[in-house]
């Protein structure tokens, strides 16, 4: 089992690696590297604090993005090509670009849905890693990835998104080498 010094450095470089996801060409490359790292260090951070919780919610928040993602595009491909080929209402009239443009609309929407579902789960995960952690910078980093989330429908979530990596990157560099005791338990009455 890894331990808080490596899960700091994983999950801290993962992190810099989404924010490098704007370069051209390598981006989604470095992404998904990044996302990964950042699964491996909430999985050790899990494991250390003995929360299956964390590394459970972020897995959920990867597959519903991942599915979301896939299902985008599969509505908005079977809607392009009904309306490339003529297929389906109207039939072959010709382009229907108010057609064209709804299809589009619709599997954004539906990507941009999947997307704040994913976002509600990955604050659940950054939210019990900063409790269990005492870095509060992950609660800040988890608001901000669900308000990104929200908001990317009128672009200035990806503003708020990148900030939100930038913050998370923060809050795994702030890792303490062993993590904080538990606190005492309520006095009982």
């Amino acid at each position: 089992m890894a331990d808080l010094n490596q899960a700091k450095n994983i999950g801290g470089v993962g992190a810099i690696l989404t924010i490098l996801s704007v370069v051209p060409s390598v981006g989604p490359v470095l992404s998904i590297v990044g996302l990964v790292l950042v699964l491996l260090a909430l999985k050790w951070i899990s494991e250390i604090v003995q929360n299956p919780a964390i590394f459970r919610n972020a897995l959920i928040a990867v597959v519903v993005a991942i599915v979301g993602v896939a299902i985008g595009a599969v509505v908005g491909g079977v809607g392009v090509f009904s309306v490339l080929t003529g297929v389906g209402a109207g039939g072959p009239n010709g382009m229907d670009f108010a057609r064209l443009f709804t299809t589009i609309i619709i599997a954004l929407v539906v990507v941009w849905l999947f997307a704040v579902v994913s976002a509600v789960f990955f604050r659940r995960s950054l939210n019990l890693t900063g409790d269990h952690l005492n870095v509060k910078m992950f609660r800040t980093a988890g608001l901000l990835v669900l308000i990104g989330a929200v908001l990317t429908i009128v672009i200035v979530g990806a503003v708020i998104s990148l900030v939100a990596n930038i913050l998370l990157a923060v809050a795994f560099f702030q890792i303490r080498a062993s993590p904080p005791p538990p606190p005492p338990p309520p006095p009982s009455s």
